[in-house]
Order: C-alpha cells, then sequence, then structure tokens
C-alpha cells in the first residue's frame, strides 16, 4: 500500500531529516539513501522497516541539514607552507621575476591544507536516527492503514458480488444436472440399436450425470470464500496478504473447474462474472501487507 512519512531529530549538532515512501509491492523491497558517513547504519534502516511491514517497495531517504558531515577538519602545514614561500622568494631574487608572493598563490600549491575526516559513534548517531526513524515509520504506517480500510471495503463488495453468482449457480446446478441427464438418455436411447439393460443404463447416465455435478466445488468455493473474509476481517496488525493470495489461486482453481463440468449457458455467464471479480479482488490483494 502507499503511504508516506517525514520526520526530523537531532540537534544543532546531529540534525536529521527522514522520509520514508511506500509503494504496492508484492514482495518486500527496501532502498535506502543515506549520506557516506552514516553508511554503517544502512542495515540497520533496512532491519527496522523489515520488523514493521512484509510487503510494499519502501523508499528511505535520510539528509544531514547540519553538523559535522561532510566537513571534518582541515589542517595546515606551516613547515611545507614556509618552505613553499622561502622557494618562491630564492626563485624571484635569482631570476629577477616580478609579481607577489600572495595568499591566493600559496593556497593553490600542492599538499598545504589538508582535511581529516571527524570520526563520530555510530551508536550515539543510532540513537537519533532510531528515534525518528520509528515516528516516521508511525506516520507511514497510519497512511496505509486509512488505504487498507478502503482496500477492505472495496474487496468485500466484491465478495459480495461473487456469492451472488455462487447463489445463482448453486440455483442452476440441479435444473443443469437434470437437463444433462435427459439429454443423455435421449442419445442412448437414439444410439443403441437393441433396448438396452434398464439397470446398466440408469448406472450410466448417473455416472455421465455426476460429472456435471458442481456440487462439491460449489462447497469448497463457500469455505474458501468464509476464510477469505475472516482473515480480511481480521487483519489489522497481522500480515495476511500472502495468505489471501493463496486463498484467491484456490477459488480460481473451484471456478475453473465448475466452467468445465457445468454444461450451461447461465452457469458459464455466471463463472464469467466471478472471475472478473477474483480477478479485480487480486489486484487490490497485492497491496494488503
Amino acid at each position: 500500500m502507499t503511504g508516506y512519512g517525514r520526520t526530523e531529530v537531532g540537534d544543532a549538532g546531529s540534525r536529521f531529516s527522514l522520509e520514508i515512501r511506500s509503494l504496492n509491492n508484492r514482495y518486500l523491497d527496501i532502498q535506502v539513501k543515506i549520506p557516506r558517513g552514516l553508511a554503517v547504519l544502512e542495515s540497520r534502516v533496512k532491519k527496522a522497516v523489515q520488523n514493521r511491514f512484509s510487503r510494499g517497495r519502501f523508499d528511505v531517504t535520510i539528509t544531514r541539514s547540519t553538523g559535522l558531515e561532510g566537513s571534518g577538519r582541515l589542517l595546515v602545514d606551516e613547515a611545507l607552507a614556509a618552505h613553499y614561500v622561502g622557494i618562491l622568494k630564492d626563485l624571484k631574487t635569482r631570476f629577477g621575476l616580478s609579481g607577489d608572493i600572495d595568499l591566493s598563490l600559496v593556497a593553490g600549491l600542492p599538499d598545504l591544507i589538508s582535511r581529516t575526516e571527524v570520526r563520530e559513534d555510530p551508536e550515539t548517531l543510532w540513537l537519533i536516527l532510531s528515534t525518528g526513524l520509528a515516528q516516521a515509520l508511525d506516520e507511514l504506517d497510519r497512511m496505509r492503514g486509512e488505504e487498507g480500510a478502503h482496500l477492505a471495503q472495496d474487496i468485500s463488495a466484491r465478495l459480495d458480488a461473487v456469492e451472488r453468482s455462487i447463489q445463482a449457480i448453486r440455483s442452476q446446478s440441479p435444473v443443469t444436472v437434470e437437463n444433462a441427464r435427459k439429454r443423455m438418455t435421449d442419445v442412448l436411447s437414439r444410439l443403441l440399436l437393441e433396448q438396452p439393460d434398464p439397470v446398466r443404463l440408469a448406472q450410466e447416465i448417473a455416472v455421465l450425470a455426476e460429472r456435471t455435478d458442481v456440487t462439491e466445488e460449489l462447497t469448497r468455493l463457500g469455505c474458501h470464500m468464509t476464510q477469505f473474509r475472516s482473515m480480511l476481517d481480521a487483519s489489522a496488525g497481522e500480515a495476511v496478504g500472502r495468505k489471501l493470495d493463496f486463498l484467491l489461486q484456490e477459488m480460481g482453481r473451484e471456478v475453473n473447474t465448475i466452467a468445465s463440468k457445468a454444461m450451461d449457458a447461465q452457469i458459464a455467464l455466471d463463472v464469467v462474472n466471478v472471475k472478473a471479480e477474483l480477478e479485480k479482488i487480486r489486484e487490490q490483494t497485492q497491496n494488503i501487507e
């Protein structure tokens, strides 16, 4: 699900801005942009997100607005500077050169000014960052929760439509079986040149008619629907997205079996409607944690 969280933490010495965006994804994908000096904490940032979420793409951006990041400490090699100035003066006198030996000239000489990185305690920085990260994740989670509530309403409405189609199939199924029985009786009567054994004929017709009966598939489909609704209603605070995916796969298998067994135009139309709703539910389920 989509979401956004932002916060700022720290003090004048170490102040950080944290932004987290989440997008829909079947799997967990975490991308972190962090200042070079904090790269050692990147794995901890990813772990913090993993502990909260199991699905989605998360873009975490951490910037340092103030503090020591990128500055370090500048050092001047005074002995080398004196050596440079002495050589320049000697050259000027020896060869009668014009021009001043000024700051801009000396400052551009190599190795005169060097920089040392200021080493900071990563544990101290993590105490600051982890607080801000938790706040940003909380804000993002609230937004995802609001979207999840709307998704649940939409999926529930589509489940209602599926159940109406299932009920229509259930009502039509006995008629379909009886029609199949009559068709098979007529066909066998025309094909057989001699009077068939009534008992054997009844057995064959019963077997063939049973193959068009979708009662078992409808029962299993109803059970999957009940489980799906139960998980959807209890999904707050629990990752059920992959379980819902599995149930949708099983529901799809039952619907396909019904389509292959039922030789009835109305049932075929109802099956098409069920498949269309299940596909829309599948798309929405990809967004559920």
